[in-house]
């Protein structure tokens, strides 16, 4: 019986990680997936009618998300997507696979190697079931794609700046995400040119219940491949969280980008020509920008609005801009969400306008400790 006692005290020892600074045996699991029901009036205005569709269930992602310390000094993050609408035809991908040496570097220095969201903005590092809304900003979505995600390596340190907290940021990537998200697909089969990115971050106290974040971040790679044209993305974001208790808080966070590119054909291969029909390169300079705010009270509700505006990569004249309101609910603790959101989509091209309305409800769960939405 002492035996058995004694063998049963090692084995909980053991699995708590008691005298183990190697290698966590059990790493951390979670999976989160996202359903939404969801309906909008823009599928028959070809037709000439304005009818809101039959709501449609939709699986919508489920995440997974394993991590765990290697060591005291570095850990690693993998982040598998399983992607909807189809759940039983879908196939199940690598979104991010990284480590991270956290500590024991000189001038001590945190590098990240890997596949990985790069550190580009505010919101481009969170994954969806983190935001307070549904849809993903228009500039986001037109400049980015899904999200900013390349193989690379990153480099970071904390900068001497007294009271306030900064960080700089530098990464070296494989650099075809850009070329992929705008509709240019690298087929040549030649070897990829690198691209480089930054961000410098500064964070400190406005007032006693409020913070305040900013950060500049750039982007520069090729996004044409046929004619390797390099563009330049500059970004300016700031968030802003006022938390009186544990149970109000209000955020204001938004985001500008700057887009500055040469191209010499637009993203259907088409190429620009001057007034005699003459191919011409065309230098392009267009932005977008996002703005949100929530509001959470009784620590379970929240409720904001979202304004997004933005123009092409390759065009000022095609652009939209959306107006959200959005209401979520996080029941008892944050492994629950559930979130409703209308967006009135209104966008522009060639002299055309249209005008999209939609209603989604998402509902989204968390097992394990990567939690479905952080209070």
């Amino acid at each position: 019986m002492l035996r058995r006692a004694c063998h049963l005290l090692a084995l909980l020892a053991f699995a708590s990680g008691a005298g183990s600074a190697q290698t966590t045996i059990n790493p951390d699991i979670s999976v989160i997936p996202r359903f939404l029901i969801v309906t909008n009036d823009g599928e028959h205005l070809a037709e000439g009618k304005r009818t809101f569709s039959q709501p449609d269930f939709q699986f919508e992602e489920l995440e997974m998300v394993i991590a765990a310390y290697l060591n005291p000094f570095a850990r690693a993050d993998v982040v598998l997507t399983l992607p909807g609408p189809d759940i039983e035809a879908g196939a199940l991908g690598i979104e991010e696979l990284y480590a991270s040496v956290l500590r024991g570097l000189p001038l001590n220095l945190n590098i990240r190697l890997g596949k990985y969201r790069v550190d580009f903005g505010k919101l481009n590092m969170m994954h969806p079931h983190q935001w307070p809304f549904i849809t993903q900003p228009l500039s986001q979505e037109r400049f980015f794609g899904e999200s900013l995600n390349d193989l690379g390596i990153s480099v970071s340190a904390l900068l001497p700046t007294g009271d306030v907290y900064s960080k700089l940021t530098l990464d070296v990537l494989r650099g075809t995400p850009i070329g992929e998200a705008t509709g240019i697909e690298d087929t040549t089969g030649a070897k990829p040119t690198y691209a480089t990115a930054g961000r410098l971050m500064g964070f400190f106290p406005v007032g006693e219940y409020a913070d305040l974040e900013t950060g500049i971040s750039f982007y520069t790679g090729i996004h044409d491949p046929y004619y390797r044209e390099r563009f330049w993305y500059w970004n300016f974001d700031f968030k802003y969280k006022y938390k009186p208790d544990m149970y109000t808080s209000l955020t204001l966070q938004g985001e500008f980008l700057l887009n500055r590119r040469t191209a010499l054909q637009d993203r259907a291969f088409q190429p620009f020509v001057d007034e005699n029909g003459n191919p011409a390169p065309r230098r392009i300079t267009s932005s977008g920008a996002y703005l949100y705010a929530d509001y959470q009270f009784m620590k379970t509700y929240s409720i904001g609005a979202r304004f997004d505006w933005s123009q092409s990569p390759y065009s000022t004249d095609d652009h939209a801009r959306a107006l959200s309101l959005f209401l979520g609910y996080y029941p008892v603790e944050e492994t629950l969400g559930v979130r409703l959101q209308y967006q009135n989509t209104r966008t522009e091209h060639a002299g055309s306008a249209q005008s999209v309305n939609l209603i989604a409800l998402q509902v989204m769960f968390s097992l394990g400790p990567h939690k479905a939405h952080p209070f």
